[in-house]
């Protein structure tokens, strides 16, 4: 499970990059795009919780609602995916004519994962910046921290290396 934890940036990049990239555009390829959404959500709460754990006196951070964030979108958009084969709201048609009342369900839906996902972005860059302090004596700027995760792609080549090294360490009780 270690191995899985610390994972190297390339092979990450590639996870979670690439290989969605070569699902097909089908029901089954749905219900792939669904598992491996799952797999990622999984292991992103398995390595904050083991972040999490790390953190010496109390934290400014609820375990307990970053589960809940990322664990709604998953089933809001698995539910979306499935059942409505998905969708598109644009500025330039009369959305309301086309999902009808259903788009009182997707608008605030759409909301709380989205809010769900800038609180998994921030619980991870504040672990990150608590536990260089606490293990390391540095501190790289929250700031930094929150903008790298929020450019995915980009930021994975940075942060990672950085969760690498905090879980390196054994968890001490």
């Amino acid at each position: 499970m270690d191995k899985l934890l610390r994972i190297p940036s390339w092979i990450l990049f590639i996870l979670m990059v690439i290989v969605p990239a070569t699902f097909p555009n089908s029901q089954s390829g749905e219900f792939l795009q669904i598992g491996y959404a799952s797999l990622i959500v999984f292991w992103i709460i398995k390595v904050d919780e083991e972040l999490y754990l790390r953190i010496k006196g109390k934290a400014a951070i609820s375990f307990n609602i970053l589960m809940f964030g990322l664990l709604f979108a998953l089933l809001y958009f698995s539910v979306v995916m499935i059942l409505t084969d998905g969708y598109v709201i644009e500025t330039g048609k009369d959305n309301y004519a086309e999902y009808g009342w259903l788009i009182y369900i997707y608008v605030p839906g759409h909301l709380v994962s989205f809010a769900g996902y800038l609180y998994g972005i921030h619980f991870t860059a504040y672990t990150i910046h608590v536990l260089e302090d606490q293990l390391f004596g540095e501190r790289t700027s929250y700031a930094a921290l929150l903008a790298a995760l929020f450019f995915f792609p980009i930021g994975i080549w940075w942060t990672q290396p950085k969760i690498n090294r905090i879980l390196k360490g054994k968890l001490v009780e």
